[in-house]
């Protein structure tokens, strides 16, 4: 009977002790499972706050400036304190030695987005690995689209005044033409003048006297080119809208003058001899059953002559003589652009200024400048493309510099915008063997008639004494009003109201153009900013958690 009892005993025992294994792995097994329960929903809820860190600095990266911008935040976002989901993300980039934390710069082509993301309720029993995920992004990055501006002609002049006296137009690059447009006006050039391009004018004639053109004539009413030294190289076209002063010629070529090209002509022909002429290219006039072409006998034309009326004379014409000839099209008026107008709104954030990327200086400086002047010499100092605005301090009287004043050398691209500008004396020089450009500005007060404004404050821009602009730098002016030049040092581009050259003026062409605007009746397409590309890669980082 003990026996029995001592079996009894021992085997409630082992019931018991079976029990209490198994509550305890029940227990534990809860255990674990509610511990990786909340494990993977801390993961969850970590990694989708990493991801919305990634959208919020994609989205930063594309404001330029503010508070949200990259170069504002030095590359560092965290969400706000007490919001979901929370986050904490950095931008790098790689200049070249390994990836850095900052802002990208023109120079980057891939930007990295590090984010840790946190859950909003940690995991229990000890399960923290899913309480913070770090996601890891790569993108290309687009720096902005340079957009060369589309430039125009070396001179641009609504209207023309003088005449155009031993003035010389060269193009520093030989493969392009520096032209000069000329919407309403004449052309008189003589003494020896020489333009090295296209002559253009939309309305007027061209009476060209021992003056040499480099490209084609095309102009709307008549060309009268006269004299030895005088010499088209290209085309010579005219519109015939008015008939010149020689008896009722729309073209007359006339005492040895020379066209290497060929002759377009809505109405009557001259090529006169006493010396003879010469036409290398063919002759065309496009008029009516009346017209006539008339070819002296001392007078050479290297091609043909058609005519839709006769043919008077008919001197040394080597190709063909065709009269009455039935739909010869007329030439077209040449079409120059309206006036591009470029005012100076405000905010200076608004100008196409600054979206090519100049910063805005206002000028503290005298506006008279003279000598060695700490502000006009402080210029030397900047580095990043720069408006110096004068506008408000100088008022109408604008700037102007003295016979006294230094030269001003430059290490990036400068504008000044002035209501008026008076050069005494102006050298310029580049600070190292880079080419910069430099801009004379002043802005037209009405920008939507699509002519010059030239009323106060707006005024003129005057070039009358030493002129040195040295071979690395580019100079654009442009004024509503009038620009003047005696001087023989100006290297870039005149774009005015109205131009005016004096005896000893010399300009060489370099396109210069002005940010953003397009001076050739074209319209402005916006640069493209700069922008992330595609994403490269996402991959998850090993946490300390």
């Amino acid at each position: 009977m003990p026996d029995e009892q001592g079996s009894t005993l021992l085997a409630v025992i082992g019931v018991m002790a079976v029990t209490a294994i198994i509550a305890l792995t029940v227990t534990a097994a809860t255990l674990n499972g509610i511990s990786a329960t909340s494990s993977a929903r801390a993961s969850v809820q970590s990694r989708a706050a990493a991801e919305a860190g990634i959208d919020v600095t994609m989205v930063s990266l594309q404001v330029a400036t503010g508070p949200e911008s990259c170069s504002s935040r030095s590359g560092l976002y965290d969400s706000v304190t007490g919001t979901v989901p929370k986050y904490s993300t950095k931008v790098q980039i790689d200049p070249g030695s390994g990836w850095v934390t900052g802002c990208p710069t023109s120079a980057s082509t891939k930007v990295k987005i590090i984010s840790t993301g946190f859950a909003q309720a940690n995991g229990v029993s000890g399960a923290s690995s899913g309480d913070d995920s770090v996601l890891e992004a790569v993108y290309t990055y687009i720096p902005a689209q340079i957009t060369i501006p589309t430039i125009g002609s070396a001179v641009y002049a609504h209207t023309i005044s003088g005449v155009l006296k031993n003035f010389t137009l060269d193009s520093a690059v030989n493969t392009v033409a520096a032209d000069v447009q000329i919407k309403n006006g004449n052309a008189i050039c003589t003494n020896g003048a020489k333009i090295s391009g296209n002559l253009i004018l939309g309305n007027g004639y061209a009476a060209l006297d021992n003056c040499t053109v480099s490209g084609t004539v095309h102009v709307s009413n008549y060309v009268t080119l006269n004299g030895g030294a005088s010499l088209v190289q290209g085309d010579v076209i005219a519109a015939g809208q008015a008939a010149g002063p020689v008896t009722g010629f729309v073209v007359a070529i006339a005492n040895g003058a020379k066209v290497n090209g060929s002759l377009l002509s809505n109405g009557n022909v001259s090529v006169t001899s006493s010396p003879g002429s010469t036409v290398n290219g063919n002759v065309t006039v496009a008029g009516t059953p009346a017209s006539v072409a008339t070819v002296a006998n001392n007078s050479t034309v290297n091609g043909y002559v058609q005519s839709s009326g006769t043919i008077a004379n008919d001197g040394n014409i080597v190709g063909a003589k065709t009269q009455n000839v039935t739909g010869l099209v007329s030439p077209p008026v040449p079409l120059v652009p309206n006036w591009s107008e470029i005012p100076y709104p405000t905010p200076f954030s608004s100008t196409t200024w600054a979206a090519q990327g100049f910063q805005e200086l206002v000028w503290n400086g005298p506006c008279v400048i003279s000598g060695v002047d700490p502000s006009w010499t402080a210029l030397s100092n900047l580095t990043v493309p720069t408006v110096v605005n004068t506008l408000a301090k100088c008022g109408a009287a604008g700037l102007s510099t003295d016979s006294n004043v230094k030269t001003l050398t430059l290490k990036t691209n400068v504008a000044f915008a002035a209501h008026q500008f008076n050069f005494g004396k102006l050298n310029v020089l580049s600070s190292d063997t880079t080419a910069r450009r430099l801009w004379f500005y002043v802005p037209d007060p009405n920008s939507a008639d699509g002519v010059p404004t030239c009323v106060a404050p707006a005024g003129n821009i005057t070039m009358s004494n030493e002129t040195d602009i040295d071979g690395l730098v580019s100079v654009m002016a442009y004024t509503p009003c009038k620009f003047y030049s005696n001087r023989d040092g100006w290297r870039g581009q005149i774009y005015g109201g109205e131009v005016e050259f004096g005896q000893q003026a010399k300009l060489t062409f370099v396109p210069v153009g002005v940010p953003g605007v397009s001076l050739s009746g074209i319209p402005y397409t916006p640069p493209v900013p700069a922008h992330l590309g595609v994403r490269t890669s996402l991959r998850d980082l090993v946490t300390g958690g």
